[in-house]
């Protein structure tokens, strides 16, 4: 038989330490049923006991059962035995009392001389049950049963319904008739109906969603489907153009808003509705909190906002997009004095991580994300993050710090603007190209600015880049001089142009960046004339990273370096004297 995972000794003293929890339980034996006084072999009351913890398990993420083990101290029973024979009827009984039929992996493992059995029970794809209909999952250290919403929550985490897709059959009766005179089904507002019309005219008159009836209209987007010849609400339906009655079925689908003060004090808000109106009001609340920041660079100045307007809608928007509505959990927003975070039920969908969500798209809600595109509130997949990472670069800010937890996601974004330098930069490109420059460009010179002075390794390393298109990327900004290099071979660097430097602190730092070694003072001393024309014995202090008490030591270098015609007096102060390159 296949053995799912390799399990030693080792690992089986850590699971020890650990003790039950989520992935392990353990029994001290498989008790003999009694009857009579008599022991009965046929173990059925462990079996139906078993096959509870193995329905449990494989609802949630598979998991180990150690049989041998007391509970209470965790020590290894030493009087525990099981044969072959008794271990085959073991499993072909768990397969029978689990519907679908879940197949465990039995390993051997000995212990202090002691022969164990561990039961693997694989992740599965399916929701399980006993053959009493018992679901049941995984809890800490027991199994609960799970309740009609979280049997809901568990299909759609095993992809065995999309839940945006779901159909509601609900009991109220019609609301009225419409202008044709056919009956309003008491789940659906009609005027809503109407207004998400309305607004797909308005944002894209040449949509194909855009029916003659209502019916056909409802029904090509994906708020109802014909089943057995009736129709129904889909949850999309009910989100959208539902009735107050009909969306008491999602008491959870609204946004709270919670702004911390210093004082410690806070403002809560909420907001409820359809999806559309939860958009529109919380977003107007959040733009209006926007604050500005003056920022001067030379002659011009740029105001910069704590939150970028873009990036508050993208971060709304994909919340609302993707958030998993079969949990029983509401959208958070929080804000305080130095960020914003936006927490979101449900974890990435599948086949996107905390690494790969730039790059990657697969929506969990499809039919509404379809909305939000023909409503304008959302653009092409995948371009939200694209957004939100181009706009906060060109502000000089962090890019959004995202965490996923067991039950939910949380992107959070800092208010603090961390490069002047990135904004100037920015502002550079769009006056000489008049437009903005690309989200790849800004990765790469984001990273520079970050380190001063970066390899193309560790560029590469970066969370982000394009792998692929780097040396590209690379080629173009040094076509424009917005970057330089510094060394050769393998010990090339990558960084900012002398050109686009905009305070002297950023002129010692491009000389500094540009030396190969601190010894070589001569050659750094020359590099900075052949940049900034002359220098005198402080500046030379400065670049050479030398503090005050070393004044002498530069006069002497001065002095070996106009022996050997590498520079000349090009005029003296009152008490300095200032010194260039010698033609």
């Amino acid at each position: 038989m296949k053995k799912f995972t390799k399990l030693g000794v080792q690992w089986f003293y850590n699971l020890l330490e650990i003790g039950e929890c989520e992935y392990t339980d353990f029994k001290e034996q498989l008790d003999e049923k009694q009857i009579f006084g008599r022991s009965h072999k046929s173990f059925s009351g462990s079996y139906r006991e078993l096959a509870k913890d193995v329905v449990a398990f494989a609802n949630y993420k598979g998991g180990f059962i150690v049989i041998g083990i007391v509970d209470k101290d965790k020590a290894i029973n030493a009087d525990f035995s099981i044969d072959q024979q008794k271990k085959f009827d073991l499993i072909k009984n768990l397969q029978d009392l689990t519907r679908p039929s879940i197949t465990v992996v039995p390993h051997d493992l000995v212990a202090d001389g002691t022969k164990l059995l561990v039961l693997e029970i694989p992740f599965s794809n399916e929701v399980h049950c006993t053959s009493k209909g018992e679901y049941l999952i995984r809890n800490f250290d027991g199994n609960k049963i799970l309740e009609p919403h979280e049997l809901v929550t568990v299909l759609a985490e095993k992809k065995q319904i999309i839940y945006d897709q779901k159909t509601w059959r609900l009991d109220l009766l019609p609301s009225g008739s419409d202008k044709q005179g056919e009956p309003i089904p008491g789940w659906q507002n009609i005027e809503k109906t109407r207004a998400l019309y309305g607004k797909i005219s308005k944002a894209n008159p040449d949509s194909p969603y855009l029916k003659k009836s209502l019916l056909e209209f409802t029904e090509t987007l994906g708020l109802v489907k014909e089943e057995n010849q009736e129709i129904y609400p889909t949850t999309t339906g009910l989100l959208f153009i539902g009735s107050q009655k009909a969306q008491r079925e999602f008491p959870y689908n609204l946004i709270k808003y919670i702004r911390y003060k210093q004082d410690g004090t806070y403002t809560p808000y909420e907001f409820k509705g359809d999806l559309l109106q939860i958009a529109d009001e919380s977003f107007q609340q959040l733009k209006s909190e926007i604050n500005l920041t003056e920022f001067r660079f030379g002659l011009f100045r740029e105001y910069i906002e704590d939150y970028p307007e873009v990036v508050l809608r993208e971060l709304l928007i994909n919340a609302i997009a993707h958030r998993d509505y079969s949990r029983q959990a509401y959208i958070e927003i929080r804000k305080y004095d130095h960020y914003i975070e936006f927490e979101s039920p449900g974890g990435f969908p599948d086949g996107i991580t905390i690494h790969n969500y730039l790059r990657k798209s697969n929506p969990r809600n499809p039919y509404i994300m379809d909305i939000l595109r023909e409503t304008k509130y959302a653009e092409k997949a995948g371009s939200g993050f694209d957004k939100i990472f181009t706009e906060l670069l060109m502000k000089g800010k962090s890019l959004p710090v995202s965490q996923e937890t067991e039950n939910s996601l949380i992107f959070r974004v800092s208010a603090e603007t961390f490069s002047e330098q990135l904004i100037q930069l920015s502002f550079y490109f769009k006056e000489l190209f008049g437009h903005d420059m690309d989200l790849e460009k800004l990765l790469v010179l984001d990273a520079i600015c970050r380190t001063n002075k970066i390899t193309l390794k560790e560029l590469e390393e970066s969370p982000h880049i394009s792998k692929v298109q780097l040396k590209r990327i690379l080629r173009e900004l040094q076509d424009i001089e917005f970057i330089e290099t510094t060394g050769k071979t393998s010990g090339l660097k990558y960084l900012i142009h002398k050109s686009k430097l905009i305070s002297a602190k950023d002129e010692r730092t491009y000389i500094l960046n540009k030396q190969q070694t601190k010894q070589k003072q001569i050659e750094v001393i020359l590099r900075y004339l052949n940049e900034f024309e002359e220098i005198d014995n402080e500046k030379a202090r400065e670049v050479l990273v030398l503090p005050d008490s070393k004044i002498s030591d530069v006069s002497r270098l001065f002095k070996e370096m106009l022996e050997k015609n590498l520079i000349k007096v090009n005029r003296r102060g009152r008490r300095k004297t200032f010194y260039s390159k010698k033609n």
